[in-house]
């Protein structure tokens, strides 16, 4: 056998070849790198969406049982049969009374019209947003409870209801409490100084208490629905400041509730444009021209308790 020479030549990759594996490489590099970013960036849009799809279903689950219970003074819904002796306070966090107009059994449910009209100002924190509407509710809850003192309670029968706030009570069959709530959207919320709120204002013992109901919605607009011939029908969806809106000037009515609610995302998407212009309620042509994600939802309650 002939011996195999020191210098024999040893075979390899040339140039070229390696050149043409570096660029095959870079290019596949590339292709996973951007699949993982268009990945990332469907996940973070689904989840932006499903976010403030979640946040709005949030709501409604809150607003729409509050809104049916509306005008419900317990064991009857009329509120002229609701007494309200003297000497039941009601207060703002800061201790001014608001008794009067907190417990105002012949107005079930109220709206103002781009304008903050609740009698207790709104946090420091959480400016009212101008050009939002105010929706105020008043009812008794839905269940019965315990007497308790130093809360606003109900003693009902069928005729005619009671209130107090001393834990004895009248006497009467069955006790509820009194539930007054507002909701209004803050230009700040819990996220940040620029990521607008829907609060609620409650009522907690004798103290009307405001709370950041849901973060990331930037609009709340109320269309009241009228019955005008006492049929029971909506004839008329109106606007709050409209003149049909009198609970006292029968036979027109209000006996449904239709909301809408602006969600939107609480952070900018850098890869998204907000093109759409936007007309409800109220508003026409609104045309946000920025890069936060947005979605418009509405829903029309009937107020059962209002009907009759």
């Amino acid at each position: 056998m002939k011996p195999q020479s020191i210098h024999a030549r040893e075979a390899g990759l040339s140039l070229i070849e390696m050149m043409v594996t570096l660029v095959i490489g870079a290019l596949l590099i590339i292709g996973v790198v951007a699949m993982f970013s268009q990945t990332r960036s469907t996940y973070r849009t689904n989840d932006t969406v499903a976010r403030m799809q979640e946040n709005a279903r949030f709501i409604l689950s809150q607003m729409e049982p509050d809104l049916r219970m509306t005008g419900s003074w317990g064991m009857q819904n009329s509120g002229p049969n609701v007494e309200v002796p003297a000497g039941i306070t009601v207060t703002c966090p800061d201790g001014s009374d608001i008794s009067a107009w907190l417990l105002n059994n012949l107005e079930p449910v109220t709206a103002s019209n781009s304008a903050y009209t609740l009698p207790c100002t709104p946090p420091a924190t959480a400016p009212y947003l101008a050009g939002t509407d105010v929706l105020v509710v008043r009812h008794a809850s839905g269940a019965p409870t315990v007497l308790a003192a130093g809360v606003v309670q109900i003693q009902s029968d069928r005729s005619a209801s009671r209130v107090f706030n001393d834990g004895t009570g009248p006497g009467g069959c069955c006790t509820f409490n009194w539930q007054t709530n507002a909701y209004y959207i803050s230009s700040a919320s819990s996220l940040g100084a620029n990521v607008p709120a829907l609060r609620r204002k409650t009522l907690v013992g004798s103290i009307w208490q405001d709370e950041e109901l849901v973060a990331g919605v930037e609009n709340l607009q109320v269309q009241l629905g009228v019955d005008t011939d006492a049929d029971g029908v909506v004839d008329r969806y109106v606007d709050p400041d409209n003149a049909l809106v009198n609970p006292l000037a029968f036979p027109a009515r209000i006996i449904a509730v239709q909301l809408w609610l602006m969600m939107r995302a609480d952070a900018t998407d850098g890869s998204f444009s907000d093109a759409e212009t936007y007309n409800f309620a109220d508003v026409a042509g609104y045309a946000p021209a920025d890069q936060f994600r947005r979605q418009l939802v509405s829903k029309t309650i009937m107020l059962r308790n209002m009907r009759n």
